[in-house]
C-alpha cells in the first residue's frame, strides 16, 4: 500500500480527536445562532459577561493553574478573541448589522 494511502496510527488518533472537536463546534454553533435569532440582546450580554469572567479567571491565575502566566495570557487572549468573533460571525449569519 502506498504511503499516502495509509495513516500513521498517532495521526489517526489526532484526526479522530479533530473530527470530534469539529462535531462539537458545529453543534454549539447551531445552538448559538438559534439563541442569537431568538434573543440577540440577552445572548450578546451573556457572551460579554463570559468574556469578563474569562479575563478574570485567566488573568488572576484562578483558572488553568497548570499553565505559566504567559501561557494563561495567551490562552485568555485566544478565548476572548474567539468569543468576540463568535458574536460577529453569528450576527453576520443572521443578517444583523454589527
Amino acid at each position: 500500500m502506498a504511503e499516502e494511502e495509509t495513516v500513521d496510527p498517532v495521526r489517526a488518533v489526532e484526526m479522530r480527536l479533530r473530527a470530534r472537536l469539529a462535531v462539537v463546534e458545529r453543534t454549539a454553533w447551531f445552538g448559538f445562532v438559534q439563541a442569537m435569532r431568538a434573543r440577540p440582546e440577552e445572548t450578546q450580554a451573556f457572551i460579554e459577561a463570559e468574556r469578563a469572567r474569562c479575563q478574570e479567571g485567566f488573568g488572576s491565575g484562578a483558572w488553568a493553574r497548570d499553565l505559566t502566566a504567559a501561557e494563561r495570557t495567551l490562552l485568555g487572549a485566544e478565548v476572548d478573541a474567539g468569543l468576540a468573533q463568535l458574536v460577529e460571525d453569528a450576527r453576520a449569519e443572521i443578517g444583523e448589522a454589527p
